[in-house]
């Protein structure tokens, strides 16, 4: 009798245990959304998306070759690169005109490609490589505090010196190789860097550490851009990064959009391309800003080809349609019969009470405010009600739904 008791007790236990987290895509705009996923696995795929660009001013000559852009503290920031003096350029972000000019007197530029900032510093990327054969990479640290407010300003560097562990060839030939560089940004203490692979058309994604000496860069990962990457930037909030780029076989610019993903590991999140006009209407895009936690602003370098001249630019760019928070759409018909949550706003635990008894395989589905799920369990079969246990969940807005093979509802409940 004992052991009946037990197993019988065991079988209950599996049948009423919550379902097992499955990794999957939990984006509802993916083609292939999973609505048990709990866990991002980085599969999320999406449709083609294409969009255009707000054009916002015609750049100064002076700036022809912006290659890089940054918004910190209100200010927007570019630089030329390659062959340029070493000047960084305050910019009107609506006008495109040039507020202030700050010369770096202690080092030239061979190759600036983009600039980064944290709370204390502005950082500036002399790491171009068309060549694959330099041995002098350097990011450049500039205090804040060390700018001046006149129009024309005079500051001192430091430099962060690395290498890449995985280069051994330092003579490949121009532009056939996987070790130039023109994006980075900072996050956690670190610079996070992503190649422009010349040779392959992926970016690979390193981190160095911000502070001055000379380091070995940190491999992370790669990634098939289908292009060569340009530039890139992290919203303030740490939440959305985006890569920008172009493939000119394939008369492309693209911006891959990165979000959802895993402490700070950028690359193991949604990854979603968008199609920017052709580089024969915006010229080549080198330069990506987020100014908002959605909104984007972007720069070209000028191009004078034959026939072909398209002046310097900033552009604008809304992504909040494709990274805003999305909630699942039920694509069954609501039951007739409904179900209650109870309290709303919750704190500890919320009563999900139902005036029909839970079907076989009725699952109760817990999504976020970005539609990600936080929590899927098995209801028993026959019964009314079920108290959701919210220790583990933080607070914010969530959607509750009851999922079975014959419908799906929902309920919105904010958890304190």
């Amino acid at each position: 009798m004992t052991k009946t008791v037990t197993l019988l007790s065991l079988l209950m236990a599996v049948v009423c245990m919550p379902a097992r987290a499955q990794n999957g895509c939990p984006d509802p705009r993916a083609t292939n959304y999973n609505t048990g996923a709990v866990v991002n696995d980085g599969s999320c795929q999406y449709a083609t998306t294409a969009t255009t660009l707000t054009t916002k001013a015609q750049l100064p000559s002076e700036i022809a070759e912006t290659s890089g852009l940054l918004y910190a503290d209100q200010r927007l920031w570019t630089l030329n690169d390659s062959g340029n003096e070493p000047i960084l350029f305050r910019l009107d972000p609506d006008l495109g005109t040039v507020q202030q000019r700050v010369r770096i007197s202690n080092f030239g530029n061979v190759d600036w490609e983009d600039i980064a900032a944290d709370a204390q510093y502005l950082y500036i990327g002399d790491f171009g490589n068309n060549n694959g054969d330099r041995r002098d990479l350097r990011i450049l640290r500039i205090r804040k505090a060390d700018i001046g407010t006149g129009s024309t300003e005079t500051v001192a560097a430091e430099a962060i010196q690395f290498s890449y562990p995985d280069q051994t060839n330092f003579n490949p030939g121009t532009n056939n190789h996987n070790f130039d560089c023109e994006a980075f940004f900072f996050a956690n203490d670190s610079l996070h860097l992503f190649t422009k692979n010349w040779a392959d058309l992926q970016t690979t994604y390193y981190t160095v550490p911000a502070t001055p000496g000379t380091h070995v860069a940190r491999r992370r990962a790669s990634f098939n851009t289908g292009g060569l990457v340009t530039a890139a930037s992290l919203n303030t909030a740490g939440t959305e990064a985006s890569l920008l780029g172009y493939n000119l076989s394939t008369n492309s610019t693209f911006l891959w959009l990165l979000f959802d993903f895993p402490n700070k590991n950028f690359l193991g999140g949604n990854k979603r391309r968008i199609e920017l006009p052709s580089p024969l209407l915006i010229g080549q895009a080198e330069g990506l800003a987020f100014t908002g936690r959605y909104t984007l602003l972007l720069s070209n370098e000028r191009v004078a080809v034959g026939p072909i001249n398209i002046p310097a630019r900033l552009y604008a760019l809304d992504a909040t349609q494709w990274l805003a928070p999305s909630t699942p759409t039920a694509t069954k018909q609501p039951r007739a019969n409904d179900f209650t949550v109870f309290p709303n706003p919750a704190s500890g635990t919320l009563l999900i009470q139902s005036t029909d008894a839970f079907a076989a395989g009725t699952r109760l589905v817990l999504h976020d405010s970005q539609g990600r799920t936080r929590l899927t369990t098995l209801l028993a079969t026959g019964s009314k009600e079920y108290q959701l246990d919210l220790s583990q969940i933080t607070a914010g807005l969530y959607i509750v739904s009851l999922q079975s093979d014959k419908s799906t509802t929902f309920r919105k409940v904010l958890v304190q």
